[in-house]
């Protein structure tokens, strides 16, 4: 098999973080596999610029802000190996990723290869062993973490399926993991190969990500109706936790955040929905001590 035939392509869409951009170029750079890497310059104005030209890389200027799933459709459109990585500008892919993953895709077959991942903070995530194979419906409850679009690489026959990719007001790597399970096999490494940014106020952080979750469950139902009722149930329960989270963020206590957590109780009732919402009646100060014990206990 020669170079190009194990080719990776790395389309790494941007916006107005040239402060981010130039690691995640640099990290690609460091593999020790062929690559090549696409840059989408989602500002607009061409922001990006100064960074792309400082780089070996191949830059697509946008003529407004289309938002990140447009932009991963238009690399991928330019991208000409048999395995792409859509990596997000803030993250960093680690030495070994890419000829590990390929190796792994190779081997088995499957359509897609992820691997952990660890945050600027510290905190590292590993698969679960469970999440391999036929991943269908765990990608309908929203519950494959830490398979997302950085942890992936996707053989290019995979991919093309699935083009193009929807706009959505967040969770975008959340339907595109759906279409792929959906007729491919995952794969995972057991190994963290991806640093992952931590960006205050970042899109998959906001309200942005409910609502695009609540949007697959709508555009899924056909999925979601084949599948066993907790499927649903269990996509319901995660996404009304994570607002509950996200209300709790804005306010110490809110009326918003219990009924949140009730609303996950209600769908999949357990004690992993009836813990959180009890200590959400008292706000932050019992969010934190249930952190505490659940570290505590860990």
């Amino acid at each position: 098999m020669t170079a190009a035939d194990r080719l990776v392509s790395v389309v790494i869409p941007t916006y107005f973080r040239n402060d981010r951009l130039s690691g995640a170029i640099e990290s690609v750079a460091d593999q020790d596999h062929p690559t090549e890497t696409i840059v989408v310059d989602d500002s607009g104005e061409g922001h990006a610029a100064e960074v792309v030209e400082a780089h070996d890389v191949t830059s697509v200027e946008l003529d407004e802000n289309l938002g990140s799933n447009p932009a991963r459709s238009v690399g991928a459109d330019r991208a000409s190996g048999a395995y792409v990585q859509f990596l997000d500008d803030d993250d960093r892919v680690l030495p070994g990723k890419f000829a590990q993953q390929v190796a792994l895709l190779e081997r088995t077959g499957a359509g897609v290869a992820y691997c952990g991942m660890t945050y600027e903070t510290g905190t590292t995530i590993l698969p679960d062993p469970a999440v391999r194979g036929d991943v269908l419906h765990r990608a309908l409850e929203f519950d494959v973490s830490p398979c997302l679009t950085s942890t992936m690489l996707v053989s290019r026959d995979a991919l093309d399926g699935v083009l193009p990719f929807p706009d959505r007001p967040g969770g975008d790597d959340l339907g595109f993991m759906i279409d792929l399970a959906r007729e491919h096999d995952f794969e995972f490494v057991d190994d963290s190969l991806v640093r992952r940014g931590v960006i205050e106020g970042s899109r998959g952080k906001s309200e942005g990500l409910i609502r695009g979750r609540k949007e697959i469950i709508r555009e899924y139902d056909d999925l979601y109706r084949a599948a066993p009722p907790s499927v649903r149930a269990n996509a319901l329960a995660n996404t009304y936790r994570l607002e509950g989270r996200t209300e709790l963020r804005e306010a110490e206590w809110s009326a918003a955040t219990v009924k949140a957590f009730a609303l996950a109780c209600y769908h999949a009732p357990s004690v992993r929905t009836a813990i959180p919402l009890g200590a959400s009646l008292f706000g932050r100060p019992g969010m934190d001590a249930m952190q505490r014990v659940y570290s505590f206990l860990g």
